[in-house]
């Protein structure tokens, strides 16, 4: 098969509500656990009406709000063609990072708004509480506790590869145009996954190019793509993405601006540290033995009824497996960290 696009092909889009509730995005949208497009959400947002004025006057509004504080950001030559990966050897990244202050970013996306070739820049994740503080005073989520605080991302345009974030978060674009195309979970299998330890930005990504995509080198990839859907966000939408949906992001226009929210329940740290954990001491051992230990796993953790598993030991001897509280959180920390010892030598 010829390589292709992904937007060559015809693909199913996200549902769409609008005018929704915080009662209903908690009641309905969250426990359904798929994505859904915001419509409207944010669009009275001061910076979603800057951005429908003009790009001067979205670039005056964010420098008017930036305190001057450096994030990092991307800087990429002009023949990547926004595609942020890894370079073909995967040695390296295809583009350079610097601490930057959002007003030179914005003041050099400006610059060559109007360039054939333009150098790619993407400040990815700013949290605004650092870089523009009084962002979320004036541009509020109406879904979202205000303790949930945004991060801006601020490009030309960009290729994100396909990438899951271990939180919830809503997307919110507030000027150009982003198109997310997304994969559920389970289609992990079949998209190829980069390493955990060694990628872009902090998440394993797809090494599928979805710009070309190379049916030969992976044919999975075909069965991912039965299961896409597209979500494409104009100014003043958003998307909401439960945790762990693989999404690719393409972005355009010469200043493009999102803000989003990340959130969630993980009071103990990343799952991705037990994942680490698992692959240094389960993955190899032999078949039958991680047979059975799969089985362990899910009678404490991941069946149904893997709270009630020790329902029939007296609670004061149910120790580390006993219903979450202070004194078993504390129980299971020293219990780790006296084991642990050994192996992390």
């Amino acid at each position: 098969m010829s390589q292709r696009a992904i937007f060559e092909f015809d693909l199913p889009s996200v549902e769409t509500v609008a005018g929704i509730s915080r009662a209903e995005f908690d009641q309905t949208i969250r426990p359904a656990g798929h994505p859904v497009i915001l419509k409207n959400v944010v669009s009275d947002w001061p910076s979603v009406h800057a951005g429908k004025q003009s790009l001067d006057a979205l670039g005056d509004y964010i420098k008017k709000l930036d305190v001057g504080a450096s994030t990092p950001t991307f800087i990429a030559r002009p023949e990547i063609k926004g595609r942020y990966f890894y370079t073909d050897d995967m040695t390296r990244f295809t583009f350079d990072q610097r601490e930057v202050p959002l007003r030179a970013t914005v003041d050099q996306l400006l610059s060559q708004r109007d360039a054939d070739a333009p150098i790619g820049i993407y400040a990815g994740a700013s949290p605004t509480v650092n870089t523009l503080p009084q962002f979320g005073d004036f541009n509020a989520m109406p879904l979202l506790d205000a303790a949930v605080t945004p991060k801006v991302w601020i490009s030309n345009s960009a290729q994100i590869a396909p990438h899951f974030d271990i939180s919830e978060n809503i997307a919110c674009l507030v000027s150009g145009k982003r198109r997310f195309v997304i994969f559920p979970p389970e289609q992990i299998a079949n998209l190829y996954v980069g390493p955990i330890d060694y990628n872009m930005a902090g998440q394993p990504a797809s090494m599928v190019n979805l710009d070309a995509i190379d049916f030969d080198r992976f044919p999975k990839f075909e069965d991912a793509l039965k299961t896409a859907q597209i979500a494409v966000l104009e100014p003043g939408d958003a998307v909401y993405l439960p945790s762990l949906w693989w999404h690719f992001v393409d972005s355009e226009g010469p200043l493009n601006v999102l803000v989003n929210y990340w959130w969630d329940a993980l009071e103990h740290g990343s799952p991705m540290n037990v994942l680490a954990l698992a692959l240094l001491v389960l993955r190899d051992l032999p078949t039958n033995d991680r047979a059975a230990w799969e089985t362990v796993f899910k009678h404490y953790v991941f069946d149904d009824g893997a709270s009630q598993a020790v329902d029939h030991i007296p609670g004061q001897f149910q120790g580390v497996l006993g219903p979450s509280s202070p004194e078993r959180d504390h129980r299971i920390k020293t219990f780790l960290r006296a084991q642990l010892g050994s192996v992390l030598r």
